[in-house]
């Protein structure tokens, strides 16, 4: 009877320390559980604030460039004795300006065995030409001009250019 008491006592001791350790798991599981559902939630807000401020970013950046862009929308002034095709020989690079009578015109440029093409619009009242060039609508170039004969000279702060018809 010893025996079976004993045995009793030792199982009884064995499921209760099995209880208690099923039982501590369950809480450090369920701190584990809270924890991890807190970290969730506080990468989540994170990642929303994170995303939000991205989304104010680029919004701010595209109303800057519409306001840029309408800050330099160019004048319809046409001068008639610019309307044409005037060439550039330059020691690198060789431009081709065609200026039509709509207020658009194209540029061509060769630079040793490579060449590219941009469109622009343009305003030009006998002074003052200003070129906007359509893939970069922000940035608009303006120099004075005077035409002579068949020689047209764009002059800016940086630079002095003759171009020929």
């Amino acid at each position: 009877m010893k025996k079976s008491v004993i045995k009793n006592i030792v199982a009884v001791s064995v499921v209760a320390a099995m209880a208690m350790s099923v039982a501590a798991c369950s809480d450090n599981a369920a701190e584990t559980s809270a924890e991890t559902e807190e970290t969730v939630v506080e990468t989540t807000v994170e990642e929303t604030e994170a995303a939000e401020t991205t989304v104010e970013e680029t919004e701010a950046v595209e109303t800057e460039a519409a306001e840029t862009e309408a800050a330099v929308e160019i004048g319809n002034e046409i001068d008639e004795d610019l309307i044409g095709t005037w060439t550039f020989d330059g020691d690198e690079v060789d431009y081709v300006y065609t200026f039509n009578d709509d207020n658009t015109g194209v540029v061509e440029l060769t630079y040793g065995d490579e060449n590219a093409e941009m469109e622009f619009t343009y305003s030009a009242d006998g002074e003052t030409i200003t070129i906007l060039m359509t893939e970069f609508a922000v940035d608009a170039d303006t120099a004075s001009y005077s035409i002579d004969g068949d020689t047209l000279t764009l002059v800016t702060p940086e630079e002095t250019i003759e171009l020929t018809r």
